[in-house]
This record gives C-alpha cells, sequence and structure tokens, in this order.
C-alpha cells in the first residue's frame, strides 16, 4: 500500500470544504444539536423531562450519532468512490501506469482516515455532555463507553465503504447517496418488519446494527445470532468494496 497515494486522498477530501464542513455537521454538530434541545425541554419543564446528560439518554445520542452520522459517513464514502472520476483525472492516473486496485485500496484508505477522526470526535462530544449535563443522574462506566464507542465507530465505517464500494461500482456519486439512504432509511426499515421473510432479514444492514448494539435494551424486530450479525456487517463491507474494486479496474480511462 502506498502511503503517500493515501495522504494524497486524504488531502484530497480535507480540502474539499464543503464535504469537510457538513461532514462535521452531520456528526459533533447533530450530537450537540440533540443535546441542545433535550436541555431545553428539560429547563422549560424539569417536572416532565428529565437531565439531558446521563445513561438514560445515551442511547438516543448514539441513535442520533449512528443515523445522522452515519447518512454523513455514506456522503463522504461515495464522494470518494468517484473523486477520480468526476475530476476527470482517472485517465492520468491509469496511463503513469499506476495498478487500478492500488488507487482503488489508496482511496479506499484515504477515506477511512479522514471519516475515523471526525467520529472519534463526534462520540467524544458526546460522551463529554453526557457527563457535563448528568444532573447528579447515572453515567456509564469505562466499559460502557468504550463498547458504544466501539460499534458506533464500526456502523458508521461500514457505511463509510458501502457509499465508496457502491459509488464506485456505479460511477454516481448522487445516483450512490439516493440509493443507500432510500435503502438504509426506508426499504430496510420496512422489511425488518416483514416477518414472512424469516431468517433472510438477518441480511440487513439495520437489523445486524441493532442486534450489535451494546446500549440496546429494546426487543430485536429480527431475533439473531452475535456471529450472524457480525457476517452481515462483514458482508455490507466487502461485498460494496470488491464491487468497486472490479468496476475500477475494468472500467475505460
Amino acid at each position: 500500500m502506498n502511503v503517500r497515494m493515501i495522504r494524497a486522498e486524504l488531502l484530497r477530501l480535507r480540502k474539499h470544504r464543503g464535504l469537510f464542513w457538513w461532514s462535521i455537521v452531520l456528526t459533533s454538530g447533530a450530537v450537540a444539536a440533540f443535546y441542545g434541545i433535550v436541555l431545553g425541554f428539560h429547563l422549560n419543564d424539569p417536572a416532565h423531562h428529565g437531565p439531558a446528560g446521563g445513561a438514560e439518554n445515551l442511547q438516543r445520542g448514539l441513535w442520533v450519532l449512528t443515523m445522522v452520522g452515519g447518512v454523513g459517513a455514506a456522503i463522504v464514502g461515495a464522494t470518494a468512490g468517484t473523486a477520480d472520476t468526476s475530476s476527470g483525472v482517472f485517465r492520468d492516473l491509469v496511463v503513469t501506469g499506476r495498478s487500478r486496485i492500488a488507487l482503488f485500496v489508496s482511496r479506499t484508505a484515504g477515506a477511512v482516515a479522514f471519516w475515523v477522526p471526525l467520529a472519534v470526535v463526534a462520540y467524544a462530544t458526546m460522551m463529554v455532555l453526557t457527563f457535563a449535563l448528568a444532573a447528579g443522574t447515572a453515567t456509564p462506566g469505562a466499559a460502557v463507553i468504550a463498547k458504544d464507542g466501539a460499534w458506533a465507530l464500526s456502523v458508521t465505517t461500514v457505511m463509510l465503504l458501502v457509499g465508496l464500494g457502491v459509488s464506485a461500482a456505479i460511477g454516481s456519486r448522487g445516483i450512490s447517496i439516493g440509493v443507500i439512504l432510500g435503502w438504509q432509511l426506508a426499504v430496510s426499515q420496512v422489511l425488518e418488519e416483514v416477518h414472512v421473510l424469516g431468517v433472510t432479514r438477518e441480511a440487513l444492514l439495520t437489523a445486524a446494527a441493532t442486534r450489535l448494539e451494546p446500549s440496546s435494551g429494546e426487543a430485536l424486530l429480527v431475533p439473531m445470532s452475535a456471529a450472524a450479525a457480525v457476517a452481515a456487517l462483514v458482508g455490507w463491507t466487502l461485498v460494496p468494496l470488491l464491487a468497486g474494486a472490479w468496476r475500477t479496474r475494468t472500467r475505460d480511462a
């Protein structure tokens, strides 16, 4: 893996100011907005609305981070997956003799390097607000913090890689974002409720992510083992990436 190529991809994403700032809005901004809204309800009517922080609101905060942050991750991935073709430099890179697969791998690594710090900062923001606004209520322990953080980072990174692989395969950033978000936010949610589908629902990304959520205390719509959930997440990661790598290798320069 060429470190210089990865750094170049990372720099290109960082210099995309619109993408950079919207990624912050959809991660740390979304988390701060959620806690700000809950705090407003608490200050307006403390008798009916508890403190904004503490362990009680942790699951809601995680939902905001993974859902809204997942949207941001898909956008970042779709942008990275079509960066070379949309900017018209794909042909120039190919004629230099660089391996197309190496180009795709460096693009993937650069996108992950761009996304992970944003997700970590957003989760750190959530933890700060969870403790700062607890107002004497129970707060999560170190084990819970570590498990929830790993889960949120894993789920949003999978969304990033899905966006990257799908956009590289399709060749269109806008269509890829629309397809992914439509599937995740609408179609997948409906399919979880269709019990006649049986065990096939275990292949849904939303079902697998919910099964692995550490803080979730709700009954699962799709009962499944942890191993099946992990396998589903791995599949959602590998299949789009393999499709994107194949399309990159076979695309006309």
